[in-house]
Formats: structure tokens, C-alpha cells, sequence
């Protein structure tokens, strides 16, 4: 098993960590699954926070966006980690077309994350929904990510969870720790 993760069933938005991350459409929207869920929480000047800082990013699978956590502040989590998983407008419609790069999304958040100073942070399952990702398949990419983050060096130690409502992406999730 990879030291310092945990899987919760817990959403998101719930958990005393210091940054939470969730899979982000490529065009800034925050309308499903997690995202809502963030949005409502964190209040609608995270939607603000977020596009502008889209501006002049290139706009694929694995990029990051770091935002203030806006609301969430009062319970402790102080960023928002906006990982690109989801590119609108393509012939297949909303989908994440590269789930190999959830690795590198991964990773580079937790290295954001760390140079913010923050000791831990959840993420909810990136691109399982709306991305259209096999949940084994997103679940083996990210804990990939997390493992590259941990083999880069010396690095801060985090406490990474992740963070799976849906018995479908925690069973997976489950399922690629007990195999590795």
C-alpha cells in the first residue's frame, strides 16, 4: 500500500484537510458531481478565482489551478486544487480524452499543495463521471500520481486521501491498493 493515503467514503467539502482537489472542466464551469458540490461550499467567488486564472493556460487533461478555499476557509481547508480532467466541445462531447495525464494532474497538485505549505489534502475521483473514466483505471493513474509525487525528491510528507461518495470509485479505488 502507498504510505500516507487513505480512502473515506466522506464528500469532499467535509473533510478537515488543508487543500481538496476534484476533477475541473477545462472551460472553468463547476456544474456536477464535486464541483458542485466545491462551489457550493466554497461560495461563488471561487468561480471568479478559477477562470481568471484559466487565462492563457493551456487548457488539457492534467493541468492545475490553485484558488483560495473562499467559504471553506471557516472549516479549515485553504485551497482548492482545480485539476483539468474534463475538455468541453470536443466531437465526443464532454469527456477526458487523455486519463493518463490524471497521473501528472495528480502529482502536480500535490507538489502546489506542499509548496503552499499545507500537511494534507483530499481529492475526489477525477474523471469517473462526466470524464467518462473506467474508475480502476482513473484509480490506478492517480495513485500513480501520488506515488511519482513521493519518488520526486525530497518532499514535504502529506497525508493524501481520497475522497469517494460513490461505492463504484471507492470499491476500485480499493481494489488497485490491495493489488499493488
Amino acid at each position: 500500500m502507498i504510505p500516507l493515503v487513505t480512502l473515506t467514503r466522506e464528500p469532499l467539502q467535509m473533510l478537515k484537510v488543508d487543500a481538496i482537489g476534484y476533477g475541473a472542466k477545462a472551460t472553468g464551469e463547476m456544474g456536477g458531481g464535486a464541483a458542485a458540490a466545491v462551489l457550493t461550499a466554497a461560495g461563488p467567488e471561487i468561480l471568479n478565482a478559477l477562470r481568471s486564472k484559466l487565462v492563457g493556460l493551456p487548457l488539457r487533461v492534467g493541468e492545475v489551478v490553485v484558488t483560495p478555499a473562499f467559504n471553506l476557509e471557516a472549516v479549515g481547508v485553504r485551497l482548492v486544487l482545480h485539476i483539468i480532467s474534463i475538455i468541453k466541445n470536443t466531437p465526443q462531447g464532454a469527456y477526458c480524452p487523455q486519463p493518463d495525464r490524471l497521473r501528472d494532474g495528480v502529482c502536480t497538485a500535490l507538489k502546489l499543495a506542499a509548496q503552499a505549505g499545507t500537511r494534507s489534502v483530499a481529492i475526489s475521483a477525477l474523471g469517473t463521471g462526466e470524464g467518462r473514466v473506467e474508475p480502476r483505471i482513473a484509480a490506478r493513474y492517480m495513485l500513480d500520481g501520488v506515488r511519482a509525487y513521493q519518488q520526486t525528491g525530497p518532499r514535504a510528507e502529506l497525508a493524501v486521501s481520497f475522497s469517494l461518495p460513490s461505492y463504484r470509485d471507492y470499491e476500485a479505488f480499493a481494489a488497485v491498493i490491495h493489488n499493488q
